[in-house]
């Protein structure tokens, strides 16, 4: 009831009614019984302070007939008071916070509600102070802020760039057309958490460097015109979605069909470019397939992630125990010689793929040449092997025994090509979906092979493979590897079995097993913010 009735407060607040007065709230009782309502009439708009990277903080103070004063301090991204919920902070330091003061009482407790509606602000709160009092503030009226310009300070979010082929597929015909004068940059933005807050599909013209990226995108499902970004999507019935798009202030990902992109590059403090993607007019779609109008983000002050390494692609390997060449791919951290041994990590592709996905799709090379750069985990060579579609064991597809290969063929070519580690401290395995069950199954199964692995949006059970649920709980506990798993809850391809799975490990007693769940389905942008984990997890044994 207290709710509903501060609602109604609210809408009669917005609309400019007064009906929002003591007597529609004299059954109040408990904590909100004695309330004081402040309508703010006079406003003034201080000077805005740069708080760095990006953040402002926008001062205001208000003002009423009876001797009331607040004063409110945003924390935001833009010169302007933009439209949302903001949070209480003891400090503005980050965007979306707000700090304040009630009659020269520091607000302990509450949420301040801003909104627009033409040049009119309504300011909105029902806020608790230090000195135990409670208050309904509100403010209806213009608000005049004055615009400056940020400091090119990096933002502390990053960005890296992948190039793909254009190709376009007709649905009607079943057949794919090629535009070989154009590229497509898939360009991916993370915060400084590392979690992906946006992905956009450029298409333009061949061979550009970063900086040539800049200038104004318009949206465009199928694109293959300089200056297009390629529209994204959503699949509600199967839980997928993907392609160009960006995470609103609620923290949904929305996939862009709609639009305006601009990217601005600047020469930052440190004398490093920084870019910053401003989406204006969005039309977009979230993972349910609801659709939303007039969306808009500006991300500032990015950083560019270039790859310190090599990469080698496509090494053969003539196997005897397949009756076939097989492929694998590397990655070589910066510096590598062959002089020094290092430790090598095992990267397991999923369904459909191939030895270079997790390199054109995944971002490897850059996640891990960033993962070195800040000493998140020490120089390691990265192994990215085919596996076709066998689940990494023997006898799945066409009677293969691809599982006697890696271990008997694949891991010993390596280790007398590359200077690697050649013990168990100084292996570790990974993979997602059909991948993640290669891991797990590697894990438990050669258990004396791996220190550490990681099973993203893992298949946890595949008629006809080996049950892990039967594997585990017969393996003893203390020989197994450092083991995480991690799914999305929208996967609706593997989602179902792994809580299964993670329950039948959890009681075995594993010093190190952590099953992690969260918002995500079956996709790169998934998989490839679960790999900055693992890159943690290995700095434990990779130093």
């Amino acid at each position: 009831m207290k709710q509903f009735k501060y609602i109604i407060c609210v809408i009669c607040a917005i609309c400019g009614f007064t009906a929002c007065d003591n007597d529609s709230i004299e059954d109040l009782s408990g904590e909100y019984s004695n309330i004081t309502f402040c309508d703010f009439t006079n406003v003034n708009v201080q000077p805005t302070d740069k708080l760095g990277k990006g953040v402002k903080a926008l001062n205001t103070t208000y003002s009423d007939n009876a001797g009331n004063n607040l004063t409110l301090r945003f924390g935001s991204k833009e010169w302007i008071l933009g439209e949302g919920t903001y949070s209480l902070a003891p400090s503005v330091s980050k965007a979306g916070t707000y700090e304040g003061t009630v009659n020269g009482a520091t607000i302990s407790d509450g949420s301040m509600d801003v909104s627009m509606v033409g040049e009119t602000y309504f300011v909105n709160g029902l806020v608790k102070t230090s000195d135990g009092k409670q208050y309904k503030v509100s403010y209806k009226g213009p608000m005049t802020f004055v615009i400056g310009e940020d400091d090119p300070e990096s933002s502390g979010y990053t960005m890296s760039i992948q190039t793909n082929p254009v190709s376009v597929f007709d649905w009607s015909t079943f057949t794919s057309t090629d535009y070989p004068d154009v590229t497509k940059y898939t360009v991916t933005v993370a915060d400084p958490s590392g979690k992906t807050v946006a992905a956009f599909d450029l298409i333009n013209s061949n061979n550009l460097s970063a900086p040539g990226l800049a200038g104004t995108y318009q949206v465009e499902s199928y694109a293959h015109e300089p200056f297009r970004l390629d529209a994204g999507y959503s699949i509600p019935d199967y839980g997928m979605a993907g392609g160009s798009c960006y995470m609103d202030d609620n923290g949904n990902m929305q996939y862009i069909v709609g639009g305006t992109l601009e990217i601005t590059t600047v020469t930052g403090m440190d004398g490093n470019p920084l870019y910053s993607f401003k989406g204006t007019n969005m039309y977009s779609v979230d993972i349910a397939g609801a659709e939303h109008t007039g969306g808009s983000f500006n991300i500032m002050f990015v950083s560019f992630l270039e790859v310190k390494g090599t990469v080698v692609r496509d090494i053969v390997i003539n196997s005897t125990a397949l009756g076939r060449e097989m492929k694998y791919s590397v990655y070589l951290p910066d510096g590598y010689d062959g002089q020094t041994t290092l430790p090598v990590l095992y990267m397991l592709h999923g369904m459909g793929d191939d030895q270079n996905s997790w390199l054109d799709k995944g971002n490897l090379a850059t996640l891990t040449s960033a993962a070195i750069t800040t000493e998140e985990v020490g120089k390691m060579v990265v192994v990215t092997p085919d596996a076709m579609q066998t689940f990494y064991c023997n006898g799945f597809q066409d009677g293969m025994a691809y599982e006697d290969y890696f271990f008997n063929e694949l891991i010993p070519s390596v280790e007398t090509t590359l200077n690697v580690g050649k013990d168990r401290s100084r292996r570790a395995v990974g993979g997602l979906s059909m991948g993640g069950y290669g891991t797990l199954y590697y894990a438990v199964q050669h258990r004396d092979m791996f220190c550490c692995a990681y099973a993203m949006s893992p298949a946890c059970y595949i008629d006809g493979l080996p049950n892990l649920f039967d594997l585990y709980p017969a393996a003893p506990a203390g020989e197994l590897p450092d083991l995480t798993m991690e799914v999305g809850t929208e996967d609706q391809t593997v989602y179902a079995t792994c809580p299964w799975l993670a329950g039948t490990i959890q009681p075995l007693g594993l010093a190190n097993f952590e099953y992690i769940e969260r918002s995500g389905v079956h996709d790169w942008q998934f998989w490839k913010e679960c790999y900055p984990k693992f890159m943690t997890k290995l700095g434990k044994y990779f130093k």
